[in-house]
């Protein structure tokens, strides 16, 4: 009998691995289950195969609390109240969430609007740039190319709450930050009257007023007379020229009563963002910078044609808005209490030394037996073997190493080193609350405690002579003395220092040795700010990664300016509602982290390769080392993921030290 060759059997039906009733598609225009078919298998198959790849890391959904925030307001009737997912029984309070693309639909202009809900535009306010005609008495200057009305200018800046908070004002058009343009370009100085009355802002309660951004071009264009005018004079000739009542006004920032029996709609104040003015009142401590509108002659400053300035801004703002709902601020300081009281609403401190709710947070100015000023002195050491470099302003504009190089030697080169993000692991260490009370002769046995009471302490420490201390290098504390005793009010984190091996950057003094007369402490302590410098750094990792220099100078502008302003007591202390953030000792506490952090790195480098700093200033060490010296030495290792940790020391300059400086030295 002959062999016969067979076929393989086909597969039963029914048996084959069925994947289509499983599958759900997310895309931009909505969630869709796919149809149980063996026609949607073989689709499924060829976009896996062919058209898709596989997702590493979970679906991130937008909880409830940041839906609200995009929208810029608390989640209206007509938003899907179901959610896109649900985590938990759904029957028994499971918690909703929903994509980025769902809150993008809602917020799409092209959408129907609901009942109940009026247009931003006014029936009898101009919709169209051809519609916009000149009032009699102003120049006609309206431009040609005005944009159309529900036209988009730029895509790349997401629908948000921003949108609704805050109107970019140009010679071409009245726009939103994600550049869909609201109405034609100003007609007439009345115009902006009818906008802030007229329009449904959706400011949250207690939150900032509605903002105009106006552009030197739409001010020219109504016969605004840019040239000539002067700081003490702009408010009262805004005040007539708008028709309202300027309330306060600070760097280029007008806050404006617009009266509704006049204009139609509701009385309200607005921002008048004067972009030609943006430079009067600059921070003393910032004085080039801008806001979201960059630092004045860097890479950063918004650019000279109005179209590009209009998305630069639109970007700015959007991103800013992205951040618990911020909005742009005269200040930073101002920007970076709102980020902050957002995260430190949403604490749970969890109290040991008090019975029942924890104590409120309160303002903690210093007593008078600790500082007459109601603040701490300067805990750094100042500038020692450099000088301050600045421009024909004053303004600093970097630090260069005093000593002149040594002729016979070979060639040297000076490296400065400064630590990356200085503040922001700093911030996140326990900071005391509730009423202080002072303990006369305590235990210096509470140093030896894991996590020992926040608060001053009247210490004296011997000469620093004494304590096998590296007279390379400056002592621990700026208050020390290298011949004699002195006595100090030092916080809990100074007094761990002190505490510390000289080795690790410490005074080498003994918990036993501890001469403590007085200690003024708080009963509670918390990581108030850990959601703040949580929040600041994944933004910033992600503005590093992205190139985005303009987003990590914000970032640092919001930090620095906030923490700073904590130890601000009298005229510049934070005001209500934000009273609690006056808090010198928190700040104290915050620079002595940074400091000793900064004696521990250059311990380290002196102990490890023999060199020690030329100079320092505040937290930055000045080198000088042969021009073939390995750079990489004195740079601190990166973590893990290859990124360099906030806090850990980097190369910022290096100078041949024979090149003369280009600026001048601070006088």
């Amino acid at each position: 009998m002959s062999e016969q060759v067979q076929a393989d059997d086909p597969e039963p039906a029914g048996e084959a691995v069925r994947i289509a009733g499983q599958c759900v598609l997310i895309t931009p225009k909505g969630t869709f289950r796919v149809r149980d078919t063996v026609e949607a298998d073989d689709v499924i198959c060829l976009m896996m195969e062919m058209l898709s790849d596989p997702v590493d890391e979970p679906l991130v959904a937008m909880s409830r609390q940041q839906v609200a925030v995009k929208l810029g307001r608390g989640i209206p009737a007509d938003f899907p109240q179901g959610g896109d997912v649900v985590t938990g029984d759904p029957r028994q309070g499971g918690t909703r969430g929903w994509w980025e693309s769902t809150v993008q639909r809602y917020l799409d202009p092209d959408r129907a609007t609901p009942d109940g809900e009026e247009d931003d535009t006014p029936a009898d306010a101009e919709t169209d740039a051809d519609t916009a005609t000149p009032t009699p008495g102003y120049p006609t200057l309206i431009d040609p190319n005005a944009w159309p009305a529900k036209s988009r200018q730029w895509d790349d800046v997401d629908f948000s709450g921003a949108d609704h908070r805050v109107l970019l004002v140009t010679a071409k058009g009245i726009v939103t930050p994600s550049g869909l343009v609201k109405s034609a370009p100003l007609s007439s100085p009345g115009r902006v009257g009818e906008i802030v009355c007229r329009r449904q802002w959706s400011t949250p309660p207690g939150g900032a007023d509605p903002q105009l951004w106006m552009f030197p071009e739409a001010l020219e264009a109504i016969g605004f007379p840019l040239v000539g005018q002067t700081k003490d004079g702009l408010p009262a000739y805004i005040s007539e020229f708008f028709g309202c009542k300027v309330k306060y006004n600070l760097a280029g920032w007008y806050s404006c009563e617009f009266d509704g029996a006049v204009y139609g709609g509701q009385t309200r104040t607005a921002d008048l963002v004067m972009l030609p003015y943006l430079g009067l009142d600059p921070s003393s401590s910032r004085p080039k910078d801008r806001g979201v509108a960059g630092i004045q002659g860097t890479a950063t400053e918004y650019p000279d044609d109005p179209d590009e300035a209009a998305h630069v801004l639109g970007d700015r703002i959007a991103w800013l808005n992205s951040i618990e709902g911020a909005v742009p601020a005269s200040r930073w300081s101002q920007v970076g209490a709102h980020l902050a009281k957002a995260k430190m609403d949403k604490a749970r401190p969890k109290p040991k030394n008090t019975e029942g709710k924890p104590p409120a947070l309160k303002p903690c100015p210093l007593p008078a037996q600790i500082s007459s000023t109601g603040k701490l002195p300067d805990p750094w050491w100042g500038s020692e073997g450099v000088e301050i470099l600045t421009d024909d302003e004053g303004v600093r504009q970097g630090v260069r190493v005093k000593k002149p190089p040594h002729r016979s030697r070979d060639k040297m080169i000076d490296v400065e080193m400064d630590q990356q993000a200085a503040y922001l692991p700093s911030a996140g260490i326990y900071l005391g609350y509730g009423e202080p009370f002072f303990i006369p002769d305590p235990d210096p046995a509470e140093f030896d405690k894991p996590q020992p009471h926040f608060g001053m302490h009247l210490l004296t420490t011997p000469p620093g002579r004494e304590l096998d201390l590296n007279p390379k290098l400056p002592l621990p504390h700026p208050q020390m003395k290298w011949d004699e005793q002195a006595t100090w009010w030092a916080n809990t984190t100074d007094i761990r220092q002190m505490t510390a091996p000289v080795e690790g950057g410490g005074a080498g003094i003994a918990c036993p040795e501890l001469q403590i007369e007085m200690s003024y402490v708080w009963p509670e302590q918390h990581q108030w700010l850990s959601g703040f410098v949580k929040e600041l750094r994944s933004l910033r990792i992600e503005a590093e990664l992205a190139g985005r220099l303009d987003y990590q100078q914000m970032i640092k502008a919001i930090y620095t300016s906030f923490l700073g302003r904590l130890e601000a007591v009298g005229d510049g202390a934070w005001k209500y509602p934000l009273l609690h953030l006056q808090q010198p000792a928190w700040y104290g506490a915050m620079q002595s982290e940074t400091r000793f952090r900064s004696m521990r790195y250059a311990t380290r480098i002196g102990r490890e390769h023999g060199i020690y700093p030329v100079g320092w200033w505040v937290d930055a060490w000045f080198y000088r080392v042969p021009a073939d010296f390995d750079l990489k030495l004195l740079e601190e290792p990166c973590n893990d993921k290859g990124t360099l940790d906030n806090g850990k020391y980097r190369i910022k300059n290096t100078f041949d030290p024979s090149t003369p400086a280009k600026s001048k030295p601070k006088k």
